[in-house]
């Protein structure tokens, strides 16, 4: 796995989608400006969010039971198990999986959490999706884009 090597500073004084995103799924990566947001929100963004997760792990599989063995993922989040990889690795052992969040407490957790297969790989970079340049740039360098490539 790589990622960027620019240091980031952790703002915990604003909500940060990717942490409202984990305490919404029962997630304990998130602070209490996450949390107070999060609770703003209507009753169902909370079923919402197992719902899109739950959407997302369907798709995945399905796409790595087609065949497909590469996948972006923008906008990953904090590590939630089963991840993206996990569950395309569990069908197609060699799949390779890239990660590009803008959130450094995910870059942290990416660090720890997304390990692959011995067969396949991982690779993350912290960027915005705003900046779609660098994402592009660094899948490339580790994905063929001669090849299908599932984008999540």
């Amino acid at each position: 796995m790589t990622a960027a090597s620019e240091p980031h500073v952790i703002d915990t004084s604003k909500p940060h989608p990717a942490r409202v995103y984990d305490w919404l799924l029962g997630g304990k990566d998130n602070y209490l400006v996450d949390q107070e947001l999060a609770q703003k929100l209507p009753p169902q963004a909370r079923q919402n969010a197992r719902r899109n997760r739950a959407f997302m792990q369907r798709a995945a599989a399905w796409l790595a039971g087609q065949g497909v063995d590469q996948f972006l993922d923008i906008g990953t989040g904090i590590p939630t198990e089963p991840n993206l990889h996990q569950i395309v690795q569990a069908i197609t052992p060699a799949a390779r999986v890239a990660y590009a969040d803008n959130d450094p407490i995910v870059l942290r957790h990416a660090e720890a959490l997304l390990v692959s297969t011995p067969e396949g790989a991982t690779t993350y970079i912290q960027a915005d999706v705003r900046e779609p340049g660098a994402i592009l740039e660094h899948a490339r360098g580790f994905l063929d884009f001669d090849r299908p490539v599932a984008l999540s």
